[in-house]
């Protein structure tokens, strides 16, 4: 059953409605947040809309960087399998003696 969730982005709050853990919204939001902060920290003046389409875009960056670096790893895994069960069936067709 979905919760309200307060938050607040750009000193306006905001409920949102989810299933999710509430920790876990919360924590989504500082994220946003602190991106938010970083950007403005640069100096440049950008309308809210911008500044949350730039948060956005990098977070998604972000994020497409790491799932990209979980298939390489889940690559290297599975050929490292692969190589155990090659040995394996090797070492099945040695004949006893």
């Amino acid at each position: 059953m979905s919760q309200p969730i307060d938050i607040t982005l750009m000193g306006r709050s905001f409920t949102i409605r989810t299933d999710d853990d509430p920790a876990q919204v919360l924590a989504a939001a500082d994220l946003v947040q602190t991106q938010i902060d970083e950007l403005r920290q640069l100096g440049s003046t950008v309308a809210s809309d911008r500044l949350m389409a730039l948060v956005a875009l990098n977070l998604a960056g972000e994020l497409l960087k790491k799932d990209q670096g979980q298939v390489a790893d889940l690559n290297d895994l599975l050929s490292a399998l692969d190589d155990v069960v090659l040995q394996a069936e090797g070492l099945v067709k040695v004949p006893l003696r």
